[in-house]
C-alpha cells in the first residue's frame, strides 16, 4: 500500500529493488539456457532437459515479479514521473525470458524428435550464449549500480554494448555457416532461428541499458 507521505525518491527506490530482483532472475534464466545448450552440444540430453525445466521454473518466478512490479507502478500512479521508463524496463527484461524459453523449447523439440543437429553448430551457439550470459550479467550490474552511483551505471553500460557487438558478429558468422551447410532444410531453419533468438537477447540487453541510462539521467 502506498501512503501520501512517501516521496518520489522512496517510491523509485522500492520499484528499482523489484526491477533488480527481476534482473537477477533474468541472469539465472540465461545461465540455465547456456548450460542447456552446452549440455546438448556434449550429447547430454537428460542434463539439457533438467536445465530447461530449471529455466521454466525461473520464468515462473519472473512472471510473479512482473505482476508485483505492475501492481507497484499502478498503486503509485502519477507520483512516479519515471513510471513509463520502469514499465519499459520490465517488459524488455521479460522479453529476454521469452526469447530464452523459445530457444530452449526449439532445442528440446529437436532432441525429442532425434534430429541430428551438427555438433559444431551447437557448440558455436553455446559459445555465443556464453557471451550473452556475460552481457546480461553486466546488464544486471548496471541496473544495481543505479542504487548508489548513477554515473557508474552509465559507465558500466558501455561494456554491455561492446559484448552485444561481439555477439552480433558471431551470430551472423554462424548464420552464414548454417546457410552454407548441406544440412536438411528443417535443421537449417531451426539452427538459424536459434542463432537469431540468441542475437535478439543480446539486442534486448542493450535496450535495457539504454533505459537504465535514462533513469540515471533523470535521477
Amino acid at each position: 500500500m502506498t501512503f501520501p507521505i512517501e516521496t518520489e525518491a522512496t517510491i523509485k527506490r522500492r520499484i528499482l529493488e523489484v526491477c533488480q530482483s527481476q534482473a537477477r532472475t533474468i541472469v539465472d534464466i540465461v545461465r540455465e539456457l547456456a548450460l542447456m545448450v552446452d549440455s546438448a552440444a556434449e550429447k547430454k540430453g537428460k542434463v539439457a532437459k533438467t536445465h530447461y525445466e530449471g529455466m521454466l521454473k525461473l520464468i515462473t518466478d519472473n512472471d510473479k515479479l512482473r505482476t508485483t512490479l505492475l501492481g507497484e507502478v499502478a498503486s503509485v500512479g502519477s507520483l512516479l514521473i519515471s513510471r513509463e521508463d520502469f514499465l519499459r524496463l520490465m517488459f524488455r527484461m521479460s522479453a529476454i525470458a521469452d526469447y530464452a524459453e523459445a530457444l530452449g523449447f526449439r532445442l528440446i523439440g529437436a532432441m525429442d524428435r532425434d534430429w541430428k543437429l551438427e555438433k559444431k553448430h551447437i557448440q558455436k551457439l553455446s559459445q555465443i550464449l556464453s557471451l550473452v550470459l556475460s552481457e546480461v550479467t553486466r546488464m544486471k550490474e548496471t541496473l544495481h549500480s543505479l542504487s548508489f552511483d548513477p554515473e557508474k551505471a552509465v559507465e558500466l553500460s558501455r561494456a554491455v554494448e561492446e559484448l552485444e557487438r561481439k555477439i552480433d558478429t558471431d551470430s551472423r558468422n554462424l548464420e552464414f555457416e548454417i546457410l552454407s551447410s548441406k544440412l536438411p532444410l528443417q535443421e537449417v531453419l531451426l539452427l538459424r532461428d536459434m542463432a537469431d533468438r540468441a542475437e535478439r537477447i543480446a539486442d534486448l540487453g542493450v535496450e535495457v541499458v539504454d533505459l537504465i541510462r535514462v533513469l540515471a539521467l533523470t535521477g
